[in-house]
């Protein structure tokens, strides 16, 4: 049977989703690391926001790179008050906020890859008012 290297490659995936909290009364301006490549490379598939404000959308700038240097910096994105909260008002997905900054594997999957210690920053816009959780959707190698 032939295969494709992506097709044996993403059977040998291990998933994980590790979440941050990004507590109420976070400054301005703060940098929160949410994820970084594996040891062996890692695929981002997606970054969703869950916000406990009630009444603010807030802005996030994110941040692909060792670090957050402007250069770094991929795209500011708005999370709605109250999403993936109420039951109401959807999760916030950076995937289908911006796809364009995606790029699609062999497969057709939308992924961004993370090479070993390669990190993703958020940056909060403005002061937080209530906890906003921020979860990735990662496979490594």
């Amino acid at each position: 049977m032939n295969t494709s290297s992506n097709q044996l490659s993403f059977t040998t995936l291990t998933a994980d989703y590790p979440a941050v909290r990004i507590p109420s009364g976070t400054a301005a301006n703060t940098a929160t690391l949410i994820t970084q490549g594996a040891s062996n490379a890692s695929v981002l598939l997606d970054l969703l926001f869950r916000s406990l404000d009630t009444s603010n959308a807030r802005l996030f700038d994110i941040y692909i790179g060792v670090n957050t240097t402007p250069e770094n910096n991929i795209v500011q994105i708005s999370v709605p008050a109250n999403s993936g909260n109420n039951g109401v008002t959807s999760i916030c997905s950076l995937a289908g906020l911006v796809p364009a900054i995606f790029d699609l594997d062999l497969a057709g999957n939308r992924v961004i890859t993370l090479e070993s210690g390669m990190q993703v920053y958020v940056v909060n816009k403005t002061a937080l008012s209530a906890d906003m959780y921020v979860r990735a959707k990662r496979r490594n190698f």
